[in-house]
């Protein structure tokens, strides 16, 4: 019907209903609201449903609310559902209307508000519809709470304000500021993930659970975030956001129970959230989206529950989305032993929320730009950047800077750097958390440092702070696991053989804390003299880090402290640091490898006696051959040199002991050294076909990074520092880089110094580094690359 078609049905039957009403005075409203707990509901009556067949109107006269009609679609009979819901209404409303009419064209019946009674003669006069309206008056509360039960049946949508009210109340109890990092969420920071949209189609079909799997803090709350945002004006689909680790782990109706009686104002029992669940889902209208965040290994409550609430006989119309660590999605859907699809393989849908890809991580740079945060050529190459919570951990260093200026834009690293430390130091204070993350740190360097990790966890553990079950039991009771748990330090993951881990859910300060722990480590292994000691302090160091994540900078973060705390470390610990370059090895037929992919899982690599590399899974039938020649070498032993690659990033005095006083410095040396490597310095990514890089053949098989990359290498970033800090005072240095002829030296001096030339254009430091550029480094690098081709 058009508007004109309306309000002459409506005025038909008002004037059945009230035949003393001069209908040309009234006002017909589609539009009105009431209040539903602590959040007003807009109902808008335009938006007829075709599936209850009836349009709701409120009738105003004067600025007084005097029904609530109901207008059914010619030919279609009144009926007692109809009824209660113009009843409903009407009792919702403050001041509330006295009568309700109920209409299809050819029948109309009217209501009293108060108690229901049919007025089988309608109203014959205003006197009659005054005493009505007094009643109502007089009675504003009563029949209230059923009102609200029946708008809160499937027969109406209005459930579905009540459903969105208590998701955005989860949703500012999970939402905090840059720095909070007990919250998942910061109102100004979401990237939009492609595992939303694959969620959204997956729910238009059949399949019941669908389960938001990856790694810890790969995003996966963001994607049930953007699930409930990305719905809050849909007709077809409402979202309730759920806390695994809340209330919610006595069970779904429960926490169903608990949410909607804060939205609606009053208690619902278990019982009761139950059996609406049940109706709903066998209805005809809207979809009702439970999605449960941070489902572990210890929800067995949930799991049973959702078992039950996913079953076919439930009916089609609720559905859940589960955002749970990788293992524990394989644990739903293949059971203790792994051999069986259980009824959530059957019912469900996986989806893998992975590291940002390129489209991702440039919505992210966009949405850091709109506060002024821009990165430097490169980053797009860092596969640490590609986690959103390393995004938000760094942006927030300078987001909340009390130095910042307004109008200023800040320019971060292109990689992972000692950056990170600075900033987590001067947010975290000396509470229970950073007490909590201390003893997460103690049981990590011990579960690392053992012998009898199964390969899985050696490999997974590289990407990810897990730590044996078994092994976090000797550093802390129950109830401390428990507080690390409610802190949000701590989740849980399996092995590939069932057997739990304990995973660290605030990377940065668990790095952190390491940092500060290895240093303690060093100082006690550390001799005063003995160069054979520190040495070995030394060899300990790179073993720890190497199986670390973000090993590197947390051992150059180490040192920093170290050097903080004692009288400096000694020429010998640098020297064995400086002794062990990265090299080149090749892959010797008969060798056998194990391998662990994040999106895959672990692998097995088997090099044959004619040079053929086989990859093959546990249960594949065939395996993948890489040609003689492709998987040829590996590189080993880089480990050392990228921690002197971030710890030349900052000025190293070197103190003459007999006569107590600095008489140089020790990270230009550093530089020069660790500058000529033929071989890339950077951590294997876990990923290369995301943040790969392009390199060009340089003298004797060196590999020279692509400037169009970016800087992508740590000891070109500190290069770029320690040029930005010195400048003049680095021309004598930069001087005997060029004489000595290092393509790869001179070629990270290049990228550097080009950088620096962009940054600010205008300023004097751009110029110094144009000129060097020009003059110096590029005419330098032009003759090492030239006399290698002759």
């Amino acid at each position: 019907m058009t508007e004109t078609d309306l309000e002459v049905h409506a005025n038909s039957a008002l004037r059945i209903a009230l035949p003393w009403l001069d209908v040309a005075a009234i006002k017909h409203q589609l539009t009105f609201s009431f209040k539903l707990g602590h959040k007003t509901v807009e109902i808008n009556g335009a938006k007829a449903s075709s599936r209850r067949g009836r349009l709701d109107m409120l009738i105003e006269s004067a600025g007084k609310r005097l029904a609530v009609l109901e207008l059914k679609k010619p030919g279609q009979p009144l009926d007692a559902d109809d009824v209660d819901q113009g009843l409903s209404y009407a009792r919702v409303l403050h001041p509330r209307p006295p009568i309700v009419i109920v209409s299809n064209g050819t029948e109309t019946r009217t209501y009293a508000t108060e108690t229901g009674d049919l007025l089988r003669d309608g109203l014959a006069n205003e006197q009659a519809f005054a005493a009505l309206m007094d009643a109502a008056m007089a009675n504003a509360h009563a029949g209230l709470q059923d009102a609200i039960a029946t708008l809160m049946g499937p027969g109406s949508d209005v459930w579905m304000a009540a459903i969105r009210a208590a998701t955005e109340q989860t949703l500012d109890e999970l939402t905090g500021g840059w720095s909070d990092v007990r919250t998942p969420f910061t109102p100004d920071f979401h990237i939009s993930r492609k595992a939303s949209a694959e969620a959204m189609t997956v729910l238009r079909g059949t399949r019941r659970v669908i389960a938001i799997e990856g790694a810890p803090l790969i995003g996966k709350s963001h994607v049930l975030r953007e699930l409930a945002i990305g719905t809050t004006e849909s007709d077809e689909i409402a979202v309730l956001l759920v806390e695994a680790s809340g209330t919610a782990a006595m069970g779904i109706a429960d926490e169903v129970a608990r949410l909607v009686s804060g939205a609606v104002g009053w208690h619902i029992s278990a019982g009761e959230a139950r059996c609406w669940l049940e109706r709903l889902a066998k209805s005809d209208g809207p979809q009702l989206v439970i999605a449960i965040d941070g489902l572990g290994l210890e929800h067995d409550g949930i799991r049973r529950e959702l078992e039950a609430l996913s079953a076919q006989s439930m009916g089609p119309k609720v559905k859940f989305v589960i955002e749970a660590d990788t293992s524990v999605v394989d644990r739903l859907w293949k059971g203790e032993t792994r051999r069986k699809d259980t009824v959530f393989a059957r019912r469900g849908e996986r989806i893998l929320v992975d590291r940002l890809d390129d489209d991702e991580f440039g919505k992210a740079l966009n949405v850091l730009q709109r506060h002024d945060v821009t990165f430097m050529h490169g980053a797009d190459r860092a596969d640490e950047y590609r986690q959103p919570w390393l995004l938000r951990s760094m942006a927030a260093g300078v987001i909340e800077a009390p130095e910042r200026t307004e109008g200023m834009t800040a320019v971060l690293p292109p990689l992972l750097s000692l950056d990170l430390f600075l900033y987590t130091r001067a947010h975290f204070i000396q509470d229970e958390l950073t007490e909590q993350t201390a003893t997460f740190a103690r049981a990590v360097l011990d579960d690392y440092g053992r012998s009898d990790r199964s390969p899985d966890v050696i490999l997974r553990s590289m990407h990810s702070f897990m730590v044996r079950k078994a092994t976090m039991r000797d550093h802390a009771d129950s109830h401390e696991l428990a507080a690390m748990v409610r802190s949000g330090l701590t989740g849980t993951a399996l092995d590939i053989g069932n057997r739990p881990l304990v995973t660290g859910r605030i990377p940065e300060l668990i790095a952190s804390e390491l940092a500060r722990q290895i240093a303690e480590q060093l100082a006690k292994r550390m001799g005063d003299e003995e160069a054979d000691t520190d040495a070995d302090a030394a060899d300990w160091l790179v073993a720890t880090t190497a199986r670390l994540p973000f090993g590197d900078v947390i051992g150059a973060q180490a040192l920093v402290d170290l050097i903080s705390w004692r009288n400096g470390i000694s020429v010998a610990f640098l020297n064995r640091l400086l002794q062990r370059a990265p090299k080149v090895r090749p892959i010797k037929p008969g060798t056998r490898a194990v391998v662990w992919m994040p999106s895959v899982g672990q692998l097995q690599m088997t090099t044959r006696a004619d040079g053929v590399t086989v990859i093959k899974k546990p249960g594949w039938r065939e395996g993948i051959e890489l040609p003689a020649g492709e998987a040829a070498v590996t590189y080993a032993d880089l480990d050392a040199w990228l921690i002197l690659s971030h710890l030349a990033s900052v000025r190293i005095g070197a103190l003459a002991t007999d006569e107590d006083r600095i008489v140089g410095l020790i990270d230009p040396a550093i530089l020069a050294l660790v500058g000529t490597s033929p071989i890339l310095l950077r951590r294997v990514p876990e990923d290369p076909s995301r943040s790969g890089h392009h390199t060009h053949d340089g003298p004797s098989g060196a590999q020279l990074t692509c400037r169009e990359d970016g800087i992508i290498e740590p000891v070109t970033f500190s290069l770029l520092r320690f040029l930005e800090r010195e400048q003049d005072n680095a021309d004598e240095w930069l001087d005997e880089a060029c004489e000595d002829g290092s393509a790869p030296l001179l070629n990270r001096l290049s990228q550097a110094l080009f950088i620096l030339t962009v940054l600010n254009p205008k300023t004097s430091r751009a110029k110094w580094a144009r000129v060097r550029l020009d003059t110096m480094v590029s005419p330098a690098l032009k003759r090492a690359l030239s006399s290698s081709e002759g």
